[in-house]
C-alpha cells in the first residue's frame, strides 16, 4: 500500500515527497467557485460549511494526484490501495477534533474509495480564507424551490429531474459540479434545453467549479467525486435552510456488484452505494447536529427504467443531450461516449431497451457496443464481462442470492424503511429485472442482424458474435492474463471474507478468524458481551439489537470515552490485519456503532465452531 502526505492550505509536514494542495493565495492549486449564489444565501453558509467544502475539494484534488499505480493484477494489493494522511487547516477545530466525526470521516471514505485515511487538523490562522472569494458570482433573484438535488448531466441525473419537473410539478436548485469545460457545456446545454421547454421558472441552476489547477490528474478513476458532491449538495441545501437534498442515481449501479474477477475493491466504484450515502448523512447530521437525509428517488429503478422516464416525460430526443462516459479527456462532438467504460455499456444497454436508439445513433459512441470487436483489448473486454456477469445471475435463485454475491450484505442494513429480508428481495427482484432488459436487447440484434452474421460482415470476436456460441471464440489476453486471474481470486477465496467467519475459544479466551487472525484480553471480554443478543437474534432470524453504551460500559468497567476508544483500537487491529492481506475492512464491519443506539456485533457476521474455523486453514501455531 503506498502512503500519501498531502499538506493543504499552505501547511508543510516537512516530507520532501508530500503534495501540496491549497485554495488560496500565491500557492492556489485548487480551484473552489460557486456560480449563481444570491446574496441571501451567501449569509447562510457558516464557517463549518467552509471547512467541509474544503475538505471535499482537498480529497476530490488529492484522489487525482495520487496514483493507484498499475492496473496489472500483480500490482493490485501493493498499489492499487492508498493510505492518504491529510493535514488540513480549519476554522471550527472542536467539531473536527470530535473522535466520532473522525471515524465517520474515515470510514466512509475508506468504505467509499477502498482506501485507508487519516486527518491531522490544525486551527486555521488569521486571515482564513473569506468566503466571497468562492462566490463570486453573486445574483439578487432569490430561488423559490422545493427541494436541492445533485445534477452531473448523465442520463440518470437528467431523466430524474425532468421526471420530478414534469410529472411532479417539482421546482428545483440544481448543483452541477465540473473540473472540465466539456462537462459544463453538457450541463449548460440541458439546463438551457429545460427552459427552451418552458420550465425555466422550475428550475434554477448552481454550477460548481471544483478541479486542480495547471495538473493533469494522474488518476483518473475518481472515486471520491461522491463524497465532493455530497458535501456541495449539503452547503447549496443549508443556503436555502434546506436538511435533505437528492441524488439520481439508478439502483443497480449504486449497487455495483464487481461484474469480472479482475473488478474489486476501489474498481468496483461505490460512489452512490447505499452504505456510503447512508455514511453521509450520520457525518452532515453529526457535525450540524441536526437530522440529514439523502434522497434516491431512482433506488429502485434499473437503468433501462431510468431512461424510460425521458420516454414517459415527452421527450425521448433529449437522451442525445446527456453524457455518461466516465472517460471525460477522450470525448469530442462525434464521439461523445467511448463505449469502453462500464457506464458506456449500461447507458447503451439502457438507450436499446428503452427504446430510444434512434435518438442516439450507435455512430456517437467510439465503440460499438454490439459489433465492436472485443477480443484484443483489456478495456473493450469488459462488455463481455458485463453480459457474462448478468447471464450468471439470471440463473440464481432468491435463496442462493446472497450466498453467491456476498457483497450485497453492505447494502442490507442502509435502507432504513425496510427489513434486511425485504431489502435482500427487492435488489434480487432489481437486478433480475436488469437481466431481462439485457436478454431483450441481444434477442433484438441478433433478430436483426441474423443475414450480417451468417455473411461473416461482423466481427466474431464482438457482443452480438459472442452472443450465439462463445465457445468457439480465442479472446486474446495478455500471456499472463488468467495466471493473473487466478492467482488473485484464489487470494479472494482465502482471504474474501475472513472478517465475516469467527469462533469463540473459550478455553484461551480469543475471537478467531480464518488464517490466524484472533481476539483476545480486553477485546475477548468486549466481544463476549455482545454474543447474547447476536446468538439470539440469529436463532429468531432478525437483526440484534444494539446494547446501549452506558448499559455496555458498566457491563465492562469503563467511562463512555474509554469504551469508545477501546473498539476503535480492536478495529485498528483488525485494519492493519486484513490490509496487509489485501481485504477490504471498516470500523463496522465487526463492532458495529450506531447513532444514538448503541453497539452490536454485525449482522453479517457469522459464529461458526472452533473446529470448523481450524478446518478453513489456520496455521499450526494458531492451532
Amino acid at each position: 500500500m503506498r502512503r500519501f502526505q498531502i499538506d493543504c492550505g499552505g501547511l508543510t509536514s516537512g516530507e520532501g515527497k508530500a503534495i501540496r494542495l491549497d485554495v488560496r493565495g500565491d500557492t492556489q492549486n485548487v480551484r473552489l467557485r460557486i456560480d449563481n449564489i444570491t446574496r441571501r444565501m451567501l449569509g447562510n453558509v457558516p464557517d463549518l460549511l467552509l471547512d467541509l467544502l474544503e475538505i471535499a475539494a482537498y480529497v476530490y484534488c488529492a484522489d487525482q494526484r495520487a496514483s493507484r499505480g498499475s492496473d496489472e493484477l500483480t500490482n493490485y494489493g501493493d498499489h492499487w490501495r492508498r493510505d492518504l494522511h491529510f493535514s488540513i487547516p480549519v476554522r471550527c477545530l472542536d467539531v473536527w477534533l470530535d473522535a466520532q466525526v473522525q471515524e465517520e470521516l474515515c470510514a466512509t471514505l475508506g468504505f467509499l474509495s477502498d482506501d485507508t485515511y487519516t486527518f491531522e487538523f490544525i486551527p486555521a490562522e488569521e486571515p482564513a480564507q473569506i468566503k466571497e472569494l468562492y462566490f463570486p458570482n453573486l445574483v439578487e433573484a432569490a430561488p423559490d424551490i422545493d427541494e436541492v438535488a445533485l445534477f452531473s448531466g448523465g442520463l440518470d441525473s437528467f431523466a430524474g429531474v425532468v421526471n420530478d419537473v414534469v410529472q411532479h410539478g417539482k421546482s428545483l436548485l440544481l448543483v452541477g459540479h465540473f473540473s472540465t469545460s466539456k462537462v459544463r457545456s453538457v450541463q449548460d446545454a440541458l439546463i438551457e434545453e429545460l427552459r427552451r421547454r418552458g420550465l425555466g421558472r422550475q428550475v434554477f441552476f448552481v454550477p460548481v467549479w471544483i478541479s486542480n489547477i495547471d495538473t493533469r490528474p494522474v488518476e483518473h478513476t475518481q472515486r471520491t467525486r461522491s463524497f465532493l458532491f455530497a458535501c456541495l449538495g449539503l452547503a447549496v441545501a443549508q443556503m436555502v435552510k434546506k436538511t435533505r437534498f437528492t441524488f439520481y442515481e439508478n439502483g443497480v449501479v449504486s449497487l455495483n456488484l464487481p461484474i469480472s474477477g479482475d473488478v474489486a475493491g476501489g474498481r468496483a466504484t461505490r460512489t452512490t452505494h447505499p452504505r456510503v450515502l447512508r455514511g453521509f448523512e450520520r457525518l452532515f447530521s453529526m457535525i450540524l447536529e441536526q437530522d440529514i437525509s439523502i434522497d434516491t428517488p431512482l433506488q429502485w429503478m434499473t437503468k433501462p427504467e431510468v431512461a424510460l422516464l425521458l420516454k414517459n416525460a415527452g421527450v425521448p430526443e433529449t437522451v442525445l443531450m446527456t453524457c455518461s462516459c466516465s472517460r471525460t479527456h477522450l470525448r469530442t462532438k462525434k464521439h461523445p461516449h467511448c463505449g469502453e467504460c462500464s457506464q458506456c455499456i449500461d447507458r447503451r444497454f439502457a438507450v436499446l431497451a428503452a427504446g430510444l436508439e434512434k435518438h442516439e445513433p450507435a455512430t456517437t459512441y467510439r465503440h460499438d457496443l454490439l459489433t465492436a470487436d472485443r477480443t484484443g483489448d483489456v478495456n473493450l473486454r469488459l462488455a463481455l464481462n458485463y453480459v457474462a456477469f448478468f447471464n450468471e445471475l439470471k440463473g440464481i435463485s432468491r435463496d442462493r442470492f446472497l450466498q453467491e454475491y456476498p457483497e450485497v450484505a453492505s447494502a442490507l442494513r442502509e435502507f432504513p424503511d425496510l427489513t434486511t429480508e425485504e431489502a435482500q428481495t427487492r435488489l434480487y427482484e432489481m437486478l433480475q429485472r436488469q437481466v431481462d432488459a439485457i436478454d431483450k436487447v441481444l434477442a433484438k440484434a441478433l433478430r436483426e442482424n441474423a443475414e450480417a452474421l451468417v455473411k461473416g460482415k461482423i466481427p466474431p470476436g464482438s457482443l452480438l458474435a459472442l452472443s450465439q456460441g462463445p465457445k468457439n471464440l480465442v479472446i486474446h489476453t495478455p500471456s499472463n492474463y488468467d495466471a493473473q486471474v487466478k492467482e488473485f481470486k484464489d487470494r479472494l477465496d482465502k482471504l474474501g471474507a475472513p472478517l465475516l467467519e469467527f469462533a469463540v475459544d473459550e478455553q484461551n479466551k480469543r475471537i478467531v478468524f480464518r488464517n490466524g487472525l484472533f481476539l483476545g484480553g480486553v477485546d475477548f471480554k468486549l466481544v463476549k458481551k455482545l454474543l447474547p443478543e447476536f446468538r439470539a437474534a440469529k436463532k429468531e432470524r432478525r437483526d440484534p439489537e444494539c446494547v446501549s453504551t452506558p448499559d455496555l460500559a458498566e457491563k465492562l468497567g469503563k467511562s463512555e470515552p474509554s469504551l469508545f476508544q477501546q473498539r476503535k483500537r480492536l478495529n485498528d487491529k483488525l485494519v492493519s490485519l486484513a490490509t496487509d492481506l489485501g481485504i477490504p475492512f471498516d470500523t463496522n464491519s465487526f463492532i458495529e456503532n450506531l447513532k444514538g443506539q448503541g453497539y452490536r456485533l454485525n449482522p453479517s457476521l457469522c459464529e461458526l465452531s472452533l473446529a470448523d474455523i481450524e478446518k478453513k486453514g489456520l496455521p499450526p501455531s494458531a492451532h
